[in-house]
């Protein structure tokens, strides 16, 4: 069973005797007792639905005679001896079974351990196992007993830390630990959210925050412009709210731009954690909603009033309790209000499971106040940063690429700093933010994507905390660009933010060449909405991702939506999901600019309406790249173009999109056509292997011409 427009289920167990209509209710009581102890909270008014039944039939045992058999009775017949082991308070003696001796009924209580060909069962102290009818292993896990306190709310901070560092066993331990709390928080989204942007693409963030608002752990698959953006908005709820104002059932919300990740799109919720009646941590989810109401015609708004519903820091929940008036007001300005609600609530799930996860952690190590941890970790990854840039050599490093988002060039320059063990970034001489069209970024957003190319660059084998950026620093004009100014329209400011990471790589190519890579065809995300023939209201995302740039160790990756983590959108979701045929969706070759290594391809997908029935589908055309094309380093060739077409079923063009637009199609003989762009090669491509290059061919990436054109013609035998 799941929830009605979610795209994972869970297994509910129906009450015993005969299944009827009057069955319904206790049904929704099993699904509701199931669903809470898994994710702990049902909202009103969640409408579920049953995928599929389960039946296990049993029949009579036969009898069976076995011969051989040992006469001892209970476990002690797989006895084979004792050993010492160490379980964390120290050495204790335990007994060693065999695995192939015991039989269903077995009990045998920890510590213990089960010795098979296959593998070895360690049982704690405090677990217990049993065989079953089949012969499994079945563990019953003890509840850890509450550790004393290492760390209080009354250690001085000093001595905590000193403690703390004390163990570097036990450090590591703690520090998985938290990473695996978020890690839940983030599966927790995935398997309860509602849109396809969410729970497909994953276009979200979890992260667990100390009580100031630093970062200390995040999912390693998190959104990493996110995982940058949250703790400013983290930090803005704070101000607003402080952490002596809030109580145990609190949830903080806010889509504020300028506060958050850049544009409207983006809801932060954040949920306190409270121990013994005091502030431990702050759990935060962050995630790209499938509509917030506005225009769905991107380039033509002028004010951020234009693009959507703004969310100031306010409280969505207050002691546990909704703000209904809030839910009711999200609901009527968007346009599939079950899918945003329903993900709303996924957040907010998450946030409360990893709540739950602090707690038993703090209890479990006996860590009682997280700031002592946090600033043990953030310091390990901030002097780990801090050695990488020592390794660079100082000076100015400057680049400057340029893009063609609204029909007319725009060059963004970059200066780079490198001094001792710290980097600053400057955007002197960004373009004046634009007065529409929805490419202006915030200075969050500038400072996230400025700073996360660094970190892949520099400490990608590090954990990524508060520490790994303090030793940045990034400025831009204000007014700018990369820089605007409330209410500037910043919906479309991927258009400009995508562009950082290449300028960066671009600029730092000379102090550390074995560590950039080539520019990336930037990744597209159409958005399809309109109306059923039943009135209702479809609104999905489809991403498609781009040819990675290639670096000095290795071809680029073909469709990935770099710099982001998402996905690549699923084809048959989508067309569950809206009434829209996926024609094609294929690599194209040439697409990968040559080089020594080669970048890697883009991507061409067409679609069209389903059904005839003459109703209107809007669909957003923005490919990024149009008209506009970034060399490689080190002569390395550009990547393939992009492009967004409406054509007839034969390939005839019927419209270019340009730099784009949004398109409406009525009938099944419209079809959009979308080209992604491929990734830039590293390189001379002379330099390149001919075994690659005679690969490439045969496998399809390159052409004969590109061969002989690129590479150079094959030599004759």
């Amino acid at each position: 069973m799941r929830l009605i427009g979610q795209m994972h289920e869970i297994s509910v167990p129906l009450p015993d005797g005969v299944i009827d209509a009057g069955s319904i209710g206790a049904i929704r009581d099993a699904f509701a007792d199931t669903y809470k102890a898994r994710y702990t909270s049902l909202y009103e008014g969640a409408e579920i639905e049953a995928i599929s039944f389960r039946v296990t039939c049993a029949g009579p045992t036969p009898s069976v005679s076995l011969t051989g058999t040992s006469t001892t009775s209970g476990a002690a017949r797989g006895l084979k001896g004792t050993r010492t082991a160490y379980f964390g308070s120290g050495w204790v003696g335990v007994e060693v079974y065999d695995r192939y001796a015991l039989v269903a009924g077995d009990r045998i209580d920890g510590p213990a351990i089960i010795e098979e060909r296959e593998s070895t069962t360690v049982i704690p102290p405090g677990d217990s196992m049993h065989v079953d009818t089949a012969l499994n292993l079945r563990i019953a896990v003890g509840l850890p007993e509450e550790a004393a306190a290492v760390v209080t709310a009354e250690t001085p901070h000093q001595e905590a830390v000193e403690v703390i560092e004390a163990d570097p066993i036990a450090l590591e331990i703690m520090w998985s630990r938290l990473v695996n709390v978020v890690e839940e928080m983030w599966q927790t989204v995935c398997r309860t959210a509602f849109s396809l942007v969410v729970s497909e693409a994953q276009d979200f963030a979890c992260e667990l925050l100390d009580p100031d608002g630093e970062t200390l752990a995040h999912s390693p698959r998190a959104m990493p412009v996110f995982n940058l953006t949250l703790p400013r908005a983290v930090k803005a709820l704070l101000a607003k709210y402080p952490a002596e104002t809030l109580r145990p059932g609190d949830v903080l919300i806010t889509n504020d731009p300028w506060l958050c990740a850049g544009h409207l799109f983006d809801i932060a919720l954040v949920t306190p954690a409270f121990h013994e009646g005091r502030l431990t941590g702050l759990m935060g989810t962050v995630g790209h909603v499938s509509d917030i109401g506005g225009t769905k015609d991107y380039l033509h708004p002028r004010e951020v009033f234009e693009e959507g519903l703004q969310i100031p820091p306010m409280k969505l929940y207050s002691a546990g309790e909704p703000d209904q008036s809030l839910f009711t007001l999200l609901a009527e300005n968007v346009r599939n209000p079950s899918q945003v609600i329903g993900d709303i609530h996924a957040f907010v799930a998450a946030n409360a499971l990893g709540e739950q996860r602090l707690l038993s952690f703090v209890r479990e190590y006996g860590m009682h106040d997280l700031r002592a941890l946090a600033s043990v970790v953030t310091k390990r990854s901030e002097d780990a940063m801090r050695q990488a840039i020592t390794a660079l050599p100082d000076g100015v490093y400057t680049s400057e690429v340029e893009n063609n988002p609204l029909g007319e060039v725009m060059r963004y320059p970059v200066e780079v700093t490198v001094e001792g063990d710290r980097i600053s970034i400057d955007f002197d001489g960004a373009p004046a933010q634009l007065p529409q069209g929805g490419i202006n970024c915030t200075m969050n957003y500038t400072a996230a994507h400025a700073t996360y190319p660094l970190k892949c660059m520099l400490t990608p084998n590090v954990r990524g905390n508060a520490g790994c950026y303090r030793p940045f620093e990034v400025s831009a004009p204000k007014g700018s660009i990369l820089n605007a100014d409330r209410p500037a329209s910043v919906n479309l400011r991927t258009r400009t933010g995508w562009y950082i990471a290449p300028n960066l790589f671009k600029a730092l190519a000379q102090a550390a060449p074995g560590k950039v890579q080539s520019f990336t065809g930037l990744p597209v995300a159409a958005n399809i909405y309109g109306a059923d023939a039943e009135g209702g209201t479809f609104s999905d995302m489809f991403f498609v991702g781009g040819g990675q740039g290639a670096s000095s160790r290795e071809d680029g990756k073909s469709g990935l939506l770099y710099p982001t983590s998402a996905a690549n959108t699923s084809i048959e979701l989508f067309e569950s999901r809206v009434p829209v045929l996926i024609l094609e969706k294929t690599f194209v070759e040439d697409t990968g600019g040559a080089g020594e290594h080669r970048g890697g391809l883009g991507q061409r997908f067409a679609l069209r309406k389903r059904h005839d029935d003459g109703l209107p589908v809007h669909v957003s055309v923005y490919p990024e790249g149009v008209k506009s094309s970034t060399p490689g380093l080190f002569g390395g060739h550009a990547g393939g173009s992009a492009r967004g077409i409406v054509r007839d079923p034969a390939g005839a063009t019927l419209h270019d999109c340009g730099s784009g637009e949004l398109v409406q199609v009525s009938t099944t003989e419209e079809v959009i056509e979308i080209h992604v762009a491929g990734g830039a090669g590293y390189g001379d491509p002379a330099a390149r292997a001919r075994s690659d290059v005679e690969r490439d061919l045969r496998e399809g990436l390159i052409s004969e011409q590109s061969r002989d054109c690129d590479y150079g013609p094959a030599e004759e035998a």
